[in-house]
């Protein structure tokens, strides 16, 4: 028995080892560089402490601190964030109540005054008397030559010529604790009463522009600095988080581990996790067999959101791939005597999961007749669908208005196929399975190709594995389905894994192991497995057992995820997700 290794360009087999995927859209995967390293132990140079409520001030790649030590005296830090050293500014004007950077300048705010002062000196350049609303802190943004001040769930508005009150701005949220600005008309609002909630609101408009949901300790939010279009930053001394969030499609996503990003920009992976995957496969005779063969499953090699690399396969063996890149192993197994069993290492490779985010333009148009001439098996109708049912056809009039765009037809069919309650089903088809609303995952997966081959929409079923609690093996015990956009290629809609009902984006880190017009995989006869005997083979299957072990050693987070985390440094419980997801 022994392993070899497939060269880069090999041919084995039906198949090469690389191809190109029907309806695969060719895209690299650019790496996204934090904008600044973090420290792995961050002290001031004097001995204090920051309040939890105080904001931090950023300017010019620098934070800027109001630090208490043990004599309850006041003093001004900056810290270079490209250096990593301090420096203590010159501040005798009393306890600072708030600050906002104005037109290249400070404002701060102490019990009875404004102060305009000069960032690099910090000299005082001019001063009004202007009480502060509180005598605790109190977050204020300059825009528009007004001063806002936050004063409980409204926003206190001061002209900065008179510093007159000139209006009280409600808010669109309760229970604000901080407000940072965005851009110039526009302050972000953050409360950690509603799940670490960050709404974006418009000054000039009075509503909201969107809002996001930040992963991450509820203390740490508090020190989230906005420090360019698309990059957030936590650096809090008090928790020791540190690290940056990156902003895409409305979502703050922890650059932490690694976040990757499609060259054309429409979608991002990010924390990955890595396994060393091993397929191990248990033969036990249990009458005399002849020679015969067997085909394996083995997982997609490259997709969106998985990779494979230094790959190793069982040899004799035979490998092929078809145009949608499902790779199958064919073993020869040589006479075996009754009550005789081995053990075959298949297949080893190093496997990289990752949580993908697809960002989908509100405009993306549906062209069923072109559709139709690429994709005739994706869009057949068959017993699984039954798209002439009236039960499909009514519920596809329920669902989607006429005119709808694209992208609010994902949105609907994900949100209405998340609401069907999870109950372990009968592979019924898709009729049987609205009417009844309930189902396991191949039925969810019935219902969501049912109504959306209706509308021309390509789909596909896919076989993974989702995590498991704690699991140390990989098995197929999940599927979910792909839909495919122009533009885009093929993109995952899974309502049964975080975040659910949204379409193309999945946090579960499947492991894909085959993607199918069809329930059934063209080379595995019986039903889901992904070991059977070939075609010729299949009557020896009750004289032979085969169990398929698929084991990982995984390397990367798993019960929690950290972010700006250094080598060597602790860990910090900022995210509690990951890798420990219950297969529904």
């Amino acid at each position: 028995m022994k392993l070899w290794i497939l060269s880069i360009i090999f041919v084995l087999g039906t198949g090469s080892l690389y191809a190109k995927e029907k309806g695969e859209f060719p895209s690299e995967w650019v790496l996204q560089k934090t904008t600044f390293s973090y420290p792995s132990n961050f002290e001031f140079p004097e001995e204090g402490s920051v309040e939890l409520f105080e904001s931090t001030l950023y300017f010019q790649n620098s934070l800027y601190f109001q630090i208490k030590n043990k004599e309850k005296k006041n003093s001004i830090y900056q810290y270079d964030l490209q250096t990593g050293t301090f420096q203590k500014k010159l501040w005798e004007k009393g306890r600072i109540l708030g600050w906002t950077e104005c037109k290249n300048q400070f404002l701060i705010q102490t019990k009875q005054k404004l102060y305009f002062v000069e960032p690099i000196t910090w000299n005082v350049i001019n001063e009004s008397t202007v009480p502060s609303i509180s005598p605790q802190w109190r977050d204020m943004v300059c825009a528009n030559q007004k001063l806002y001040r936050l004063d409980n769930d409204q926003l206190q508005v001061l002209d900065m010529e008179t510093w007159e009150v000139k209006s009280i701005l409600p808010l669109p949220m309760k229970s604000v604790q901080r407000i940072v600005k965005h851009e110039d008309m526009e302050i972000l609002l953050y409360s950690s009463f509603s799940g670490n909630m960050v709404k974006n609101f418009s000054i000039d408009e009075g509503n909201t522009k969107g809002e996001w949901k930040v992963k991450t300790n509820h203390r740490a939010l508090f020190k989230l600095i906005h420090i360019s279009s698309d990059r957030f930053l936590v650096f809090d001394p008090i928790t020791k988080i540190y690290g940056e969030f990156y902003l895409f499609d409305d979502q703050l996503i922890p650059m932490a581990e690694r976040l990757e990003k499609r060259s054309d920009g429409k979608a991002v992976r990010f924390s990955p996790i890595e396994s060393n995957l091993q397929y191990q496969l248990e033969i036990q005779a249990n009458e005399e067999i002849p020679e015969t063969n067997i085909h394996v499953v083995l997982p997609k090699k490259d997709t969106y959101a998985q990779s494979l690399k230094e790959e190793t396969f069982y040899s004799p063996s035979s490998f092929s791939l078809d145009e949608t890149g499902n790779r199958t192993l064919t073993i020869p197994l040589a006479k075996m005597k009754k009550g005789e069993s081995k053990t075959i290492k298949v297949y080893n490779g190093n496997l990289t999961r990752y949580k993908i985010h697809w960002k989908l333009d509100p405009n993306i148009t549906l062209n069923r007749e072109e559709n139709e001439s690429k994709f005739p098996n994706e869009l057949r109708d068959d017993w699984f669908v039954k798209l002439n049912d009236l039960v499909v056809i009514e519920k596809s009039k329920e669902l989607y208005e006429e005119n709808l765009t694209l992208k609010k037809i994902l949105e609907q069919t994900s949100k209405y196929t998340s609401s069907i309650p999870y109950k372990s089903g009968k592979f019924e088809p898709a009729p049987k399975v609205i009417e009844k609303n309930n189902g396991g995952c191949t039925e969810h997966s019935y219902v969501t190709m049912a109504l959306l081959r209706g509308l021309g929409i390509p789909t596909r079923l896919i076989w993974n594995y989702l995590p498991t609690e704690t699991s140390k093996e990989m098995s197929l015990n999940h599927k979910y389905v792909e839909v495919w956009i122009e533009g885009y290629g093929w993109i995952p809609m899974e309502p049964l894994a975080p975040p659910k009902s949204k379409p193309g984006v999945s946090h579960a880190r499947h492991l894909v192991f085959a993607v199918l017009p069809t329930p059934t995989h063209p080379k595995i006869l019986g039903g889901d497995r992904l070991v059977q005997f070939t075609k010729e083979s299949f009557h020896l299957r009750k004289n032979l057992s085969l169990k398929l072990t698929i084991l990982k050693d995984e390397k990367g987070e798993r019960e929690e995820e950290t972010i700006g985390l250094q080598p060597g440094q602790k860990q910090n419980r900022t995210i509690v997700s990951g890798e420990d997801l219950v297969v529904p």
